[in-house]
């Protein structure tokens, strides 16, 4: 009967060290994970994109409504610590400056005043070179509107405010310049 309750005791001790494990590593490591993968979510179903409040570098706030009816809009969920987000930022650059006419892409950044902040983010632009404006997420309100739990985060809206495609992770040049052609048509 002593091996038995021996027994029992181990096999739930690892029962709970695994619960610990698995649900315990995400809010140990940082509730925003850098993810290298990209995974795409896009269905022939339209859904709406939910609005969300983030601010200019002079503060003023800026809602994602203010663009529906006039542009498609590509939304960039990314902080300066995350790697992946970093190996993309030139791609958007570029973009920015060859389709900027056509289409709005909004470089939001996951401002949440601990690990990233607003001059974290202005300086990782100014020490490598990247001309582009961005916006802070400060309230979370992006992050919380499309549950962002990995960056980054690239959101394909057209111009009536429905979601195209949602991709997590890093984007290649060539997939981020295809996707933002379609968008254009």
């Amino acid at each position: 009967m002593n091996n038995t309750k021996k027994l029992i005791l181990i096999v739930l001790s690892l029962i709970l060290l695994f619960v610990i494990v698995k649900f315990g590593y995400g809010y140990l490591s940082g509730k925003y994970m850098p993810i290298e993968n990209n995974k795409e979510n896009s269905s022939s179903e339209k859904r709406k994109a939910p609005d969300f409040e983030v601010y200019n570098e002079n503060g003023e706030a800026i809602k994602l409504s203010d663009f529906k009816g006039k542009k498609p809009v590509v939304v960039n969920i990314w902080a300066s610590w995350c790697g992946p987000c970093k190996a993309e930022m030139p791609y958007f650059e570029e973009a920015m400056k060859k389709y900027g006419e056509d289409i709005e892409i909004l470089m939001v950044n996951l401002t949440d005043g601990q690990r990233e902040t607003r001059e974290k983010a202005i300086n990782y632009l100014k020490e490598n070179n990247l001309d582009m404006k961005i916006l802070f997420d400060e309230k979370l309100s992006a992050a919380n509107a499309y549950s962002v739990q990995s960056i980054p985060r690239t959101i394909f809206i057209d111009i009536d405010g429905n979601i195209v495609e949602d991709n997590i992770g890093l984007r290649e040049e060539s997939i981020l310049i295809k996707n933002i052609k379609q968008l254009i048509k």
